[in-house]
């Protein structure tokens, strides 16, 4: 009897073995989504959110600078993508953006709220700062201790955590804040009104306010209205992987003597102060360069946007009207002398010339194009590249292209790849290599920095 239940068993175990076997084998093999790691690997572009101010992203003389532009720059270099930037004013919005894909981190000052932790993911501390009252120093009688700001009307920014957090300070000390969201305006105009005497009181973090303190010389931030808080960058609720990589990333950085560096820049010395009393300054007034009249009248001659003919004489030459060539290219759009001879332009040397030479030769190579099916990026990538190598390499890279199965109407990932190695013989030396041997990384890098620094100007700069 013991036998026979012992057999008994054994062919339950192996019969229930089988079953469990054949119903796994017919369990549909499904492959997971990618992460948003390996998304920003295979793309190759890491897209960031950020603010538009003096501490976290702005352009200055042509150069996009910033604590968080600086430090998010670096992480896209350490993740060897390149890095696109978006400028959003509203917080709240950019968060929800980030957690539906459009962005896969958001590089700002954020304030760590339970609330925000339940929708996205902040990264390790960036820093530690406070909240503080600021007023102006010339009304009646300053505000020194929490309680006199009973009944007072707070003025602060839109999509920020600054409402929630006076409004649980007014609960929990019975004040009776009045709590008013404005609208469409930085917390550095918001600054700059309090500073002139037109609103009455503000919120800011302590950092922000120290630093804004060097140049508006009228505004108090004595009193402290919360302790020590952390500010980090966020990533989408289930970006894991990018999570654990950015805090790996910054816990290497902030060990490097670079964060502090970053940090004193724009949070503790006198540079920002110098901004804001140089007339390059954007937030101010959306100047690039001195020569931003002459660029705009030619730009408008060829149909382009003068930020884009901007970027192109930044790259060619960083606004020096003095720039020559080891080639012999001159001036601030780097013209060759016996290009603007074909052209049937003797004057090429003056500032106003030169440009007037450049985007006439931009206009020219640009209908090159436009027998084409290109949208109108590509064809500024191809007539760009085209301005920088000559449009015999950039018609050979489209050839080069279509035989290889590419998409010879398709700069990204396409024509770009025979433009960045015709200068590997099996590339130059194919018979539809036409024109032969070129420097072509060379003008790869151009058009990348071209494109790169006219997004910074389309962020910041009005058209």
């Amino acid at each position: 009897m013991y036998i026979i239940r012992v057999i008994t068993y054994t062919w339950l175990f192996w019969f229930c073995l089988s079953a469990c076997e054949t119903k796994r084998e017919e369990e549909p093999f499904i492959i997971p989504d990618a992460g948003t790691l390996e998304k920003i690997e295979r793309r190759g572009v890491l897209n960031v959110c950020t603010y538009y101010n003096t501490t976290d992203y702005y352009v200055y003389k042509g150069i996009p600078k910033g604590f968080h532009y600086d430090l998010v720059k670096a992480l896209a270099d350490f993740l060897d993508v390149k890095l696109h930037i978006e400028v959003n004013s509203n917080v709240e919005d950019c968060l929800r953006e980030l957690n539906e894909g459009k962005y896969d981190l958001v590089a700002m000052s954020l304030s760590v709220t339970d609330g925000r932790k339940e929708q996205i993911s902040f990264t390790d501390p960036l820093f530690y700062t406070s909240n503080v009252l600021v007023q102006n120093k010339k009304q009646d009688s300053l505000i020194r201790d929490i309680q006199d700001l009973r009944g007072k009307e707070i003025f602060v920014q839109e999509g920020t955590t600054y409402k929630s957090f006076l409004r649980e300070l007014s609960d929990s000390l019975q004040l009776n804040l009045k709590i008013t969201e404005v609208e469409y305006l930085t917390y550095e105009d918001i600054l700059l009104q309090v500073e002139k005497g037109e609103l009455p009181l503000t919120v800011i973090d302590k950092n922000i306010a120290q630093i804004a303190a060097q140049y508006m010389t009228h505004i108090d931030y004595s009193l402290e209205l919360s302790g020590a808080e952390p500010v980090a960058w966020a990533v989408a609720g289930k970006a894991k992987y990018l999570l654990h990589e950015v805090n790996q990333w910054l816990g290497a950085m902030k060990k490097r003597e670079k964060f502090p560096v970053l940090y004193n820049r724009y949070y503790k010395s006198s540079y920002v102060t110098s901004l804001h009393n140089s007339k390059y300054y954007k937030l101010k007034n959306g100047i690039i360069s001195s020569f931003d009249p002459i660029i705009k009248k030619e730009a408008a001659k060829i149909g382009w946007d003068w930020r884009l003919l901007a970027a192109i004489i930044f790259q060619e030459s960083g606004f020096d009207p003095e720039a020559t060539s080891n080639y012999g290219a001159v001036g601030l759009m780097q013209v060759m002398p016996e290009t603007a001879l074909q052209l049937g332009f003797e004057d090429y040397i003056e500032p106003e010339d030169n440009i007037k030479v450049g985007s006439y030769y931009l206009q020219y190579l640009e209908k090159m194009f436009t027998k084409y099916d290109l949208d109108t990026l590509n064809r500024i990538k191809f007539t760009l590249a085209a301005y920088n190598a000559g449009a015999g390499h950039v018609f050979d890279a489209m050839r080069l292209a279509e035989s290889y199965g590419k998409n010879p109407n398709i700069w990204n990932n396409n024509v770009d790849y025979f433009i960045r190695y015709k200068s590997r013989p099996e590339i130059y030396r194919d018979t539809l290599s036409r024109n032969g041997y070129c420097d072509g990384k060379q003008t790869f890098n151009f058009v990348n920095n071209i494109i790169e620094n006219y997004t910074h100007y389309r962020n910041t700069i009005p058209r």
